[in-house]
């Protein structure tokens, strides 16, 4: 199955960095996945978007990008941020490095204030097909930035918890980098959290010889995932969810080959080569 081949008459994604252009990868996933009776989650408006882009998705059907990789991701973090939401319905999510994700709408929780957070040039793409409203707000900003920070603090819903959510995004910043994320992170709202994924040092090398944009390779990897809480004392794992770990991928394992189901079973620690993990300071 084939969706988006490159037309005339589409939303140019030249400005795009190959970086920034990977947010593109689980759009497209999204979409495939979308057509499917099995599917694992449902993104009308990711159909859509790809349909509107001028750019080659079938490059992605050449290079076998796993879509359901991705599309596995996105429903564990829909599900973490589900059960955060069923915890704390009037919360505020801000989702660092959205991309073209569509939680909001994928979740429709009627009480949660959302805040979308991207760099320009990615923002500038996605305001082409979302609006913000009462309870979404878009912000162009660098993760490295300061004043976005502030922006969120004067968004956010009063006297509720606040949740993060990073998806596909660190692996492209150094350590030292995503530690200074954390205590900005921390420092400036005590008593919030942040869910994010990571490989392990050997799946990430391996991600690099297989990831179609090779001008973009992933930098971070995560091996002991409580390794975390010493970065910084206030940290402390909540939630840690492994590959194959029930219930969040038992509707997406039975698409998988043998070997990656079998594979989980026979060999325990293939759990910790992609995880999923829920943050909390």
């Amino acid at each position: 199955m084939s969706v988006g081949a490159l037309t005339m008459n589409k939303i140019d994604v030249a400005e795009l960095t190959e970086a920034q252009a990977t947010l593109l990868m689980p759009l497209w996933a999204r979409a495939l996945e979308s057509c499917r009776n099995d599917a694992v989650l449902r993104d009308s408006a990711a159909e859509q978007i790809v349909n509107s882009l001028d750019f080659d998705f079938t490059l992605f059907e050449a290079k076998a990008v796993p879509a359901i990789d991705y599309c596995l991701r996105a429903s564990v973090f829909d599900q973490l941020v589900q059960r955060f939401l069923d915890r704390h319905p009037t919360a505020t999510v801000v989702e660092l490095g959205v991309g073209l994700d569509t939680r909001f709408d994928r979740l429709n929780n009627p009480g949660a204030t959302w805040i979308e957070l991207d760099l320009p040039a990615v923002m500038a793409v996605r305001q082409k097909f979302f609006q913000p409203c009462d309870r979404r707000t878009m912000l162009a900003a660098s993760l490295l930035d300061d004043h976005w920070l502030d922006e969120v603090a004067e968004r956010a819903a009063p006297d509720s918890p606040i949740l993060f959510t990073c998806e596909g995004v660190l692996y492209f910043f150094q350590v030292p980098q995503i530690q200074q994320i954390f205590r900005r992170l921390a420092d400036r709202f005590p008593q919030s959290g942040l869910i994010f994924d990571a490989q392990s040092p050997w799946f990430l090398r391996v991600s690099n010889w297989r990831h179609p944009m090779k001008d973009s390779q992933l930098k971070f990897s995560l091996g002991n995932v409580r390794s975390i809480q010493s970065w910084d004392p206030r940290l402390r794992v909540r939630d840690y969810v492994g590959f194959g770990d029930s219930p969040y991928y038992d509707r997406g394992m039975p698409r998988l080959s043998a070997l990656r189901r079998w594979g989980r079973r026979l060999l325990p620690p293939i759990r910790h080569l992609f995880k999923v993990v829920h943050a909390e300071w």
